[in-house]
This record gives C-alpha cells, sequence and structure tokens, in this order.
C-alpha cells in the first residue's frame, strides 16, 4: 500500500495576535508544524505535501528538507486546502493521511494505528476521533441506528440530542486518495463562511455507500489544537510535565522541576543530573553520567560522557 500524506498549515491564526503564521509558533523550541510533520515521517510515507498560504516562506523554510508544498491561494476552507494538493495526488493509488498543522501533540503511535485500522476494516474513509467529557466547541460524529457513521455535525448546527453526542472530531483523517480527490469536488460551500468544509467529506461518503469509520483514541488531550497564546503556553506546560516525567522513570536526576526545560527531541543517557535553570532543547544529547547546571543553556549540542556544565551557553556542538 502506498501512504501519502497532507498537512494543513495554511492559515494566519487570527487569535495568536500575530504576524507570525500560527503553525510556525514554537512549544519548547520547536514549531509546532514539526511536530506533525516528525510524527507521519515515521509512518513510511511516500510524500508528504504540506499545505502553505499565509507567508508560505515561513513554514517552508522550517520544513525544506522534511516536505513537500502546495499553496492555497485563497482562504477558502479546509476542503479547498486539501484540493490544492490535487495536481500532485489526484493520480495515485493508496492512502492519504490528513492532518492538521497546529495539534502537535498527536503521537507517531497514534497515527499508525488509524492508519492500521483504515487498512484492516478495509474502509474508504476513516475519522480520528475522541470520546471528550465536554464535547462543546467541537463536531460531533452523528450515527445512524446501526451505529454507522453518517455526518460530522458542527458544534453551532447541533440540535437535540446531537448537543449530547461525546464523540468528537478530531480532524485528522484517511481516506482513500483517489476518492478523497473525486468527492472533494463535491463539496459546497452552501454555509454562512462560503468555505468548503473537509468534514462534508463523511455525508458524501455515507450516501454513496461508502464505509466510513472512526479510530477513538483514548487520550482527549493528544488531540488538542493551539488557537491562541493561552493555550500554547497551557499545552506548552502539559508537554513539559510528561516530558520531565519520562526522564523522570527513566533514572535522570532532576533536582528542581520548575526551573528546568526539555525539549522532545533531546535524549538524556543514563546517571545524568540535572540542576537549576537549565535549559536542554532542540536535538540535543547528554552523556551519561554527566552533570548539567546550574544555570545552563544546550541547544542541538551532544555532550560527552561524564561532562560537568555549568554557567554556560552551548549552540550547535556536536
Amino acid at each position: 500500500m502506498n501512504l501519502y500524506a497532507i498537512i494543513l498549515a495554511a492559515g494566519k491564526g487570527q487569535r495568536m495576535n500575530s504576524t507570525m503564521p500560527k503553525c510556525a509558533h514554537k512549544i519548547l523550541g520547536k514549531p509546532m508544524v514539526e511536530y506533525v510533520v516528525d510524527a507521519i515521517k515515521y509512518q513510511n510515507v511516500e510524500d508528504i505535501y504540506t499545505v502553505v498560504g499565509y507567508q508560505k516562506e515561513v513554514i517552508e523554510e522550517l520544513l525544506k528538507d522534511k516536505s513537500k508544498f502546495a499553496v492555497q491561494k485563497e482562504q477558502l476552507g479546509t476542503a479547498n486546502a486539501v484540493k490544492s494538493c490535487e495536481e500532485f495526488l489526484k493520480d495515485k493509488m493508496g492512502v492519504t493521511l490528513i492532518a492538521i498543522g497546529d495539534m502537535p501533540f498527536i503521537t507517531k503511535e497514534t497515527y499508525k494505528e488509524l492508519i492500521d485500522f483504515h487498512v484492516k476494516s478495509k474502509s474508504d474513509l476513516t475519522v480520528l476521533t475522541t470520546i471528550h467529557k465536554d464535547p462543546s466547541g467541537y463536531g460531533r460524529m452523528v450515527r445512524n441506528s446501526k451505529g454507522q457513521v453518517m455526518a460530522i455535525v458542527e458544534d453551532k448546527d447541533c440540535v437535540g440530542e446531537q448537543k449530547n453526542i461525546k464523540e468528537i472530531n478530531a480532524s485528522v483523517y484517511a481516506v482513500d486518495n483517489q476518492k478523497l480527490f473525486v468527492y472533494l469536488n463535491n463539496i459546497q460551500n452552501t454555509n454562512n463562511q462560503k468555505e468548503y468544509y473537509l468534514t462534508d467529506l463523511v455525508s458524501l461518503f455515507y450516501n454513496d455507500n461508502l464505509k466510513v469509520s472512526t479510530y477513538i483514541v483514548s487520550d482527549y488531550d493528544e488531540i488538542s489544537g493551539i488557537n491562541d497564546q493561552k493555550q500554547l503556553v497551557n499545552l506548552e506546560t502539559m508537554l513539559q510535565k510528561r516530558i520531565l516525567d519520562k526522564h523522570l522513570v527513566n533514572g535522570v536526576d532532576i533536582t528542581d522541576l520548575n526551573s528546568v526545560k526539555i525539549g522532545a527531541d533531546v535524549i538524556i543517557e543514563k546517571d545524568v543530573t540535572i540542576m537549576e535553570n537549565v535549559e536542554i532543547l532542540g536535538k540535543s544529547v547528554i552523556g551519561k553520567n554527566s552533570s548539567v547546571g546550574p544555570n545552563v543553556s544546550i541547544i542541538d549540542s551532544v555532550i560527552i560522557e561524564g561532562s560537568k556544565v555549568f554557567d554556560t551557553k552551548i549552540i550547535n556542538n556536536k
């Protein structure tokens, strides 16, 4: 099976109140869209196309060695963004994974599980979903009496019992590639925003008796998106706790959790002590039996076994 990926990263993100493209904002020193690309690269993908638009040069520079690019010339909705990849993918046989550039916490394991489920279930379209205790603000997965997915209904359009549906759309899809580009042409912009919504694929597939499935991820924090600076800070805090917990479990001695920042790609070997006021970011490696801190910044650097590093900044030392 051939696998392709489309990552949507064309938006400005008005609520960020920044001139920078939303997906270029950093979490622990790494652009949020790069988290998405790195997780998808693990999936043995033939091609990754990142859809760019607002300040496209910024995203293209960040991902220049990791992705190809398609340009969304006008902000006409998510279906229109995917359609910008038509010239590159429409004749390809296989499965296309569609992901969102501002959802950096979906793991490589979850993407793999979604793709594997899609293939094994012989689905035409599989939607990543989760069960959320507070579904307000999210699109709901609407099913018929047999439990088959019929449509995604946006929160503002929910009526009656639809408002009580807890299964929500994570806006990530695995879909038969050729069917994708056929049905994109059937999506209409008959809504107040005059935009073309990718969610309409579900009802179009269902109405034509194509198989629509969902893959439910258990951790709803994983599908958290970022729309403003407050969410960015809150989710960075959540990710940092998970990273620190991982290193603690692996035997790293961290003397002051509140003053230490460690990036997602950092490797710390055994019997390392991290003291106060330390940041370790990028693709840094800390060799075993080392002591780092206090007052140290290490970015994209390798610290050899048995080192003692304090009161310094080290960048690109490999």
